[in-house]
This record gives C-alpha cells, structure tokens and sequence, in this order.
C-alpha cells in the first residue's frame, strides 16, 4: 500500500513531481503564457499596436524619426491621390482658396497703384491740362483725373441688416461728400418697403436697383443682411459679382454677429475690407493719340519684362531639371526643399559612395549660392553601392597582406601557400566585381628587401620575389595577364630602420590594386 499522505486522503502517485509544481508551478504557468504570447501573431500585433502610437508620441520631435517616415508617408500620399485627386482637393479648399483670392486682390491692387504712379509721372499734354484745372479750382489731381475720365466709379457702400434696417457698416471712396450714413440707410429702408408693399406680388419680389440722376444705387439682398453701393456712371453686369462674392462672405463670417444683432455695429468693423473691394471704378480710354517718347517707354517696359519673364522661366527650368535629376540619382534621398531668403535648401540622406550633388549642381547651369545642401549620411542598399562597399573592403584586405621571406630567400615555402591561396580567392572575387562594374582593375606585386647587400642585387631579389608570388597566385587560378611583377629593393622600405624586426619587415612582397574606369 502507498503511504497516504496527511490531509489528502489519498496516496501521491509522483511527490516530486507535486513539490516541483509547489515550488516552480507559478514560474512554468508564466513562461507558458509568455511562450503563447510570444507564438501567437494576433497577440504580439495588439501588443505592439498599444505601444506604437506612444512611441511615436515621445519621439515626435526626432529628425530622425521624421526622416525615417518622410518617404512612407510620402509614398502613402501620392497613392491615395492617384486612387482619388478629389479627396486631396477637397481637402485644400479651403486653404488654396482663400490663398487664391488674396493673391488676385495682391495683384490687382499692385497694377491699379502701378497705374496711378504711371498717370502721377505722366507728362502728356493732357495731364499738364489737368494739373492746371486741380490748380486752378483747388481740386486733387486724383479727382480732376476722376470726373475727365470715369466710366464709372463706386462712390459709397452700405451694409445694412435686413431684419432691423440698421446700418451696420459704411464705406467711401476717396474725396466724396458723404451726407448722413445712417439717414440714407434709413430712406433705403422705407424705399424698399414702400415698393415691396405697394407693387410687389410675390414674397421674394425685391428693389435690385435705383436710379437718381447720374447716380444708381445698386442693391444686393442676402438671408441677414443687405449690400448697396452708389455708383457713378454706367457700371458693367460684373460688378453685381463683386457685390454678391463679398456680400456672401460677410454672411459666411458673420452669420452668428447678424443672427443675434441687437444694435451693435462694433463687431462689423472688421467686414471693412469687404466693403472696401466693392469700391471699383473704371477709366475711359484716351481719345488722342499718345507721343513717340510714350510708345518707346512702353516698349521698353514691356522688353524689361519679358527679359525678366523668360530669365526667371529659364532659371526655373533649369531648377525642376536639377531637381528631377538628383531625385533618379541613385543613393540620394530628397525629403524636402526649403526657401531660405531666396536660396533653396535641399535636405535629405546621401550614401557616402553617391555622386556629389556638387558637381551636378556646377553641370546644371545654376549658381553655387543659389542651392545649398543638408545631408544625412546612411547606406544605401542598392546593389551597385553594396558591391562598391565590398569591392572597398575587399581592396583594403588585400593591400594590407604581406607575404614575408628569409634573408636572401626568394622562393615560396609550403607556410605560405595557404596566405597565397586566400589572397588569389580574393583576387579572382575582385576582378569579377570589377568587371560587373566596367572597370579595368590589374594587381601589381611589389617585392621589398632590407637595407643589407648592394642596391642592384636587392633590386634583383625583390623582383624575384615579385615573380615568386605572381607564379602561385597564377597557379591558383588568377589570370596572369592582370598581374604584374615589380622589384623596388630599399627604394620603398616598409619601415625605416636598421634592426632585426625592421629588416624582417621588409623582405617581404605586397600587393598593390590598380584601376581605372
């Protein structure tokens, strides 16, 4: 009968085995669960898709990092944009948009102030004729210019709110009488009741336009808030697009401002600039015809810019050419290209065996001072710089192997034909790297002495010693026609000295790789 043990009220089968699970059972049960952890994919990709946002999070200031994404999510962007361009556009909207506008208002307001400085500085006789009437009737120029050539002009801008009939905002172009603002809009008000009670059918019926002697007044309506200007002259149809763009962005901008007005016009200041570029105008063409001395200005004027056109077109050119070359060069990495004060700075990674993006710069026609660079060094894994690197390697072992010889010694021992063999396996690997990459590359076997005996007969057995090695090494399969055999006694010593170690060092023969493309 087996012992029974106390409590159990039955006898162990196998006690060690219970006191091993007592002692190490916990252990074994947590290496257990660490080996199904570990085994299990889904488990390890859960584990490190909690750790890796984390990661990112702490390294999100590296450059490292960032330089390591940059051609990931590069890539990942110009995927999804080929798969949907929309979704990108979409998303720039309102961005470029807005960019886009200021940029043509940029534009326009830089010709109109280059058109004025023209008209200031012009000396035509016309001109001279207006400048005497300013004298005379103690008017602006500007204004004289104004009444002699205006087509039309946009003399005031109102903003009023539609439920209230308040002025909210009022705007007036330069040297214009302006009567009470807050009294035309109140009359415009009642106008616009009186005609929509008295002649309107329909409940969207409302006043567009009015016509006062040489004035109109042109009116556009929006759901909070109502846009009319004072024009001068016959306006084109374009500019009730000007009105309803700005009249549109008022309301896009100030949509909660207009909902709760309750008398306040302060917040309605910063709409100024809308109001502002509704203050258009246009001049009439000139009747007469304009002297010689104008058309030779406008010509040159016109050759200056097109010089500058095509020489800022050229230096573009020039620029997206270089730029898409060294993108193709092979172990160079663009991540980014930043202006700075108008020289552009190229950053990225370069492999140390790539081309010098120097001298393609100096080939690309562009100045040095007009690109600079800032390279990241790594190692690039394309074949032709990994077997470059090998090549290197393979070079400098064989370079720094020396095959030692006794004193006055010149044929090979059975010691050294193992060290022959693995410099010949090395010789026959470079020679075929060589020919992959087009060179001609020739091995030259230099054969040393010591300082003792005359220069002719060291001279002698150098050579012989040269011509020792390059026999094994052609016995071991190195094509002999790429060796060759050199013997330079103590002309090219080693080491310099007289003792026993710096002789020994010097009986020897070294190799020497030669190439060229």
């Amino acid at each position: 009968m087996p012992e029974e043990l106390p409590g159990n009220g039955h006898a162990s089968a196998n006690p060690f085995a219970e006191l091993r699970s007592l002692l190490v059972g916990p252990e074994r049960d947590e290496l257990a669960d660490l080996r199904r952890r570990l085994d299990s994919p889904d488990r390890v990709l859960d584990d490190v898709s909690r750790a890796l946002p984390e990661a990112i999070l702490r390294r999100s200031g590296d450059r490292k990092l960032r330089l390591a994404l940059h051609p990931i999510v590069a890539e990942s962007i110009r995927v999804s944009v080929e798969r949907d361009p929309r979704m990108l556009a979409d998303a720039l909207h309102p961005v470029i948009g807005k960019a886009v506008r200021k940029a043509v208002a940029s534009a326009l307001q830089g010709m109109l102030l280059t058109l004025n400085q023209i008209v200031e500085h012009s000396l035509s006789l016309r001109s001279i004729s207006w400048r005497l009437e300013a004298w005379r009737t103690g008017k602006s120029f500007g204004e004289v210019l104004l009444l002699r050539s205006l087509l039309y002009r946009v003399e005031q801008v109102f903003l009023i709110h539609r439920k209230t009939g308040l002025l909210l905002l009022h705007r007036q172009a330069a040297a214009v009488a302006v009567k009470d603002a807050d009294l035309v809009s109140a009359m415009l008000t009642a106008i616009q009741d009186f005609v929509r009670d008295s002649f309107a059918t329909g409940e969207g019926a409302e006043l567009d336009t009015v016509q006062v002697g040489e004035f109109s007044l042109w009116i556009q309506h929006g759901p909070q808030a109502i846009l009319a200007g004072v024009v001068r002259g016959a306006a084109p149809k374009e500019l009730q697009t000007v009105f309803q763009d700005n009249l549109w962005r008022i309301g896009e901008e100030r949509a909660a401002d207009l909902e709760h007005f309750a008398g306040d016009a302060e917040p309605f200041q910063a709409c100024a600039p809308y109001l502002d570029a509704c203050l258009l105008g246009q001049a009439a063409r000139a009747g007469r015809r304009q002297p010689v001395w104008s058309w030779a200005v406008a010509a040159l004027v016109l050759a200056g810019i097109g010089a500058w056109i095509f020489l800022t077109v050229r230096a573009q050119r020039r620029w997206d050419e270089f730029a898409s070359m060294l993108r193709r060069q092979p172990g160079i990495v663009v991540t980014s290209v930043v202006d700075r004060g108008g020289q552009r700075v190229v950053e990225g990674l370069r492999d140390p065996l790539a081309t010098d993006p120097a001298t393609m710069l100096a080939a690309s026609g562009l100045r040095p001072d007009q690109v600079a660079f800032d390279w990241q060094p790594y190692v690039s894994s394309e074949a032709q710089f990994v077997d470059a690197r090998e090549f290197v390697a393979r070079r400098a072992r064989l370079e720094n192997q020396a095959f030692y010889f006794g004193p006055d010694r010149s044929g090979v021992t059975p010691e050294q034909l193992n060290a022959i063999g693995n410099a010949a396996s090395e010789l026959r690997a470079l020679f075929r790297q060589a020919d992959r990459a087009g060179k001609d590359v020739r091995a030259e076997l230099i054969g040393h002495t010591d300082d003792s005996g005359s220069e002719q007969r060291n001279t002698a057995l150098g050579q012989a010693r040269a011509e020792q090695v390059l026999a094994a090494l052609a016995a071991d399969g190195v094509p002999r026609e790429r060796m060759r055999a050199r013997g330079v006694a103590g002309a090219e010593p080693l080491r310099q000295g007289s003792s026993d170690p710096d002789r020994a060092v010097n009986r020897c023969v070294t190799l020497r790789i030669l190439s060229q493309p």
